[in-house]
């Protein structure tokens, strides 16, 4: 059979739009996404979502929930992603620094990638603190400027990248309840602090401390977080708490710096 330009261009635009589909419902996790609202952000029909929806679940890529009809990621992607070597060489780094920190603090620690416009939790250490804080899951993604992590690995880019960055979140920002105008008040308090905070905005009561792992040319593509309830965060310990994060930080930075530029 003969392949035409225009059958390998439907081929192009169906990946491109089952990976809209796919990217919109890893921002919602472990919420999942509706039918409608999977329409309005990715832009399609809901004939064409649900047809393409069909498709993912046929393959593992997407669950439904039954009682509510939400979708949510499926165990293929999982699977996936145990298959990526690059951030698997940066979970066995990290790791032992995840360790130190969340006994150190007796706080939960996150290990946050940069993905494109977004951050995804690779990592994630409960502390033994009697008031558990656990925000995030390992796989879960978020937009670049939410939470600790994420605000600090937005500071850490170039003007022109990070007004693209909000260009193409804006709409998840809302689901934030955050302004553009509020957000970049946060990105120049991060860069005047040299640390990324979070206070209740996944989580009343909840914060979080966070620095941005960079790659040899400057570059953050990662991050870590201490994150529990506010008052810990924010009070006395903060300045030692900032001090032990920025150490493994920058040790983690030093010993990828071979390959940490796979991960951008």
């Amino acid at each position: 059979m003969t392949k035409t330009p225009g059958g390998r261009q439907d081929g192009v635009q169906a990946i491109r739009r089952a990976t809209q589909i796919l990217s919109a419902i890893a921002r919602r996790s472990p919420s999942g996404m509706g039918l409608a609202e999977l329409s309005r952000r990715t832009e399609l029909s809901h004939p064409t979502v649900r047809r393409i929806l069909r498709g993912l679940m046929e393959e593992r890529l997407v669950v439904q929930e039954e009682a509510s009809k939400r979708y949510h990621l499926g165990p293929l992607i999982f699977e996936f992603g145990l298959c990526t070597t690059h951030q698997s060489a940066l979970v066995r780094q990290a790791r032992p620094a995840l360790e130190r920190l969340s006994a150190a603090t007796e706080d939960t620690v996150y290990l946050m990638a940069r993905s494109g416009t977004d951050a995804v939790c690779l990592d994630r250490i409960e502390g033994t603190y009697p008031i558990r804080v656990v925000t995030t899951g390992i796989g879960d993604r978020r937009p670049l400027g939410i939470g600790a992590v994420g605000l600090a690995i937005l500071s850490r880019l170039e003007e022109t990248e990070i007004n693209a960055v909000l260009r193409e979140n804006e709409r998840d920002y809302e689901h934030y309840g955050l302004k553009l105008a509020d957000l970049r008040t946060a990105i120049w308090a991060s860069r005047e602090r040299g640390y990324g905070v979070s206070d209740s905005l996944l989580t009343e009561g909840v914060g979080g401390i966070g620095l941005a792992i960079v790659s040899a040319s400057g570059s953050p593509i990662a991050g870590i977080s201490i994150a529990s309830v506010s008052e810990r965060v924010f009070g006395p310990r903060l300045e030692r708490n900032l001090a032990l994060l920025r150490q493994e930080v920058d040790a983690i930075s030093e010993e990828l710096k071979n390959y940490l530029l796979l991960l951008k």
